[in-house]
């Protein structure tokens, strides 16, 4: 038998220092499987693209695929909609600075193939200070974290087949997947944990930050405005989502906002409450503003 198509696509929005230490680990993984990598170069201003242009890889093949717009909900629904090979067994999604570990698309395939009910799959960190209880997490509730997991062809076929888009803007792509396949791509029915499998095998690696590197400080206050406005956009979204069903998905987050914004309120939420008020302020802002606001980079607002 021939080995099963895998296709991954790699999110990579201005990669230029670890792309290639992110495409050798994807690559060495291409042993059992006749693996197509995807690497959506969404939004880049830095040399990227030149830098995957120029890999060359032994056990795969690499596809740039370039995105003018940078937003990772954009990406994500051009390569479902617009790139993702028809054929494929399987899909995988990461992000361009991931360190995947050896023999994660086996593992993948293994927890498929163990679980025939299942959509999605999730994949587990193999570094972080908090590792253990981030393990535990993903794994008891079966969550899919946008670091690294994967989707059966059908799932995918399914939200082509649909026209499920998810919304530009949006932050937090990862468990309105998550969301989604639980609930068989409608999220008025009932929720099935077991639409999600959980692939012990399957890890990634990530730079750990650190109290001494000031640059540090400035991405961890960015990665809490982003949790803070992830968190809003989740009540806002999920809430619609389980009145209107997936017909009801706005185009854009703006759409969302004015939609639902006007009902958000701040409440207490320990030490992430000034990043909620922030991200809520935020939002009011948009709901004020004229269409031009829909123009504005949002994507990596606080990158």
């Amino acid at each position: 038998m021939s080995p099963p198509l895998v296709s991954v696509a790699v999110f990579a929005y201005n990669e230029e220092e670890g792309i290639t230490a992110a495409l050798e680990r994807l690559d060495a993984c291409g042993t059992g499987a006749e693996l197509r990598i995807h690497v959506l170069i969404n939004g880049c201003t830095d040399q990227t693209e030149a830098v995957v242009r120029a890999f060359q890889p032994r056990q795969s093949t690499v596809v740039p695929v370039v995105i003018v717009k940078g937003d990772k909900a954009n990406a994500w629904n051009h390569y479902v909609h617009e790139v993702a090979p028809e054929a494929a067994a399987i899909h995988v999604f990461t992000d361009g600075d991931m360190l995947i570990s050896p023999g994660s698309v086996t593992a993948f395939l293994d927890a498929f193939a163990a679980e025939p009910q299942a959509d999605g799959c999730a994949g587990l960190p193999v570094t972080g200070r908090s590792l253990a209880a981030f393990r535990a997490k993903l794994a008891s509730r079966r969550e899919m974290a946008g670091n690294l997991y994967a989707l059966r062809g059908r799932c995918v076929q399914e939200f082509r087949r649909r026209g499920v888009r998810l919304p530009f803007g949006i932050f937090g792509e990862d468990g309105l997947v998550t969301a989604l396949v639980k609930y068989g791509l409608d999220m008025r029915g009932r929720q099935d944990d077991r639409r999600v499998a959980v692939a012990e095998g399957a890890g990634f690696a990530f730079p750990p930050l650190s109290p001494w590197r000031p640059r540090d400080w400035r991405i961890y206050r960015n990665r809490k405005m982003r949790y803070a406005v992830r968190r809003q956009q989740a009540r806002m979204l999920y809430g619609l989502l389980k009145e209107r069903g997936t017909e009801a998905m706005p185009a854009h987050v703006v759409d969302l906002y004015r939609l639902r914004g006007p009902a958000l309120k701040l409440t207490w939420n320990g030490t992430d409450t000034p990043f909620d008020w922030v991200a809520i302020r935020r939002i009011r802002r948009d709901i004020a503003a004229d269409e031009s606001v829909k123009l504005e980079d949002r994507a990596h607002l606080y990158s």
